[in-house]
């Protein structure tokens, strides 16, 4: 017996909420950034280096400068990415963790590692790219 697949939400709804979005003012602010990294991605100079040499750069441009999260150098009292922290689940070193980190208290949220700096960025090129499309096909 076949199974009926359903969307998980009704594209009426999915619409109204892309209609009424706007990315932030940032973000196109930001569009150079992530070709640069497209650019070095897809020229393939990217690959002539190890991954460790580009992730610092790369998550600190992605992570705390385009979406906005702060590092522990940002603010003393509360932050919201880490790098190479220690993951209790399974006792490795994460590549970033996103939470909210305060002097007594620690909250993960998400765990960043093995991801591939391509893979992140053409996600976020294509979702830019996707998104401002979707929108001028919707308006």
């Amino acid at each position: 017996m076949a199974l009926e697949s359903k969307p998980l939400f009704h594209p009426e709804v999915i619409r109204q909420q892309v209609r009424a979005f706007s990315l932030p003012e940032r973000v196109g602010d930001w569009q150079p950034k992530l070709q640069h990294w497209a650019g070095l991605i897809a020229s393939g100079r990217a690959d002539d280096f190890k991954e460790t040499a580009l992730l610092p750069d790369f998550l600190t441009d992605i992570f705390c400068g385009l979406l906005g999260y702060t590092g522990p150098a940002a603010s003393a009292d509360t932050f919201t990415f880490s790098r190479e922290r220690h993951v209790e689940v399974d006792g490795k070193v994460a590549d970033a963790v996103l939470g909210r980190f305060q002097k007594d208290k620690e909250q993960f949220v998400a765990v960043l590692d093995g991801l591939g700096i391509h893979a992140i960025c053409t996600a976020l090129t294509a979702s830019s790219e996707g998104f401002q499309g979707a929108k001028e096909t919707l308006n």
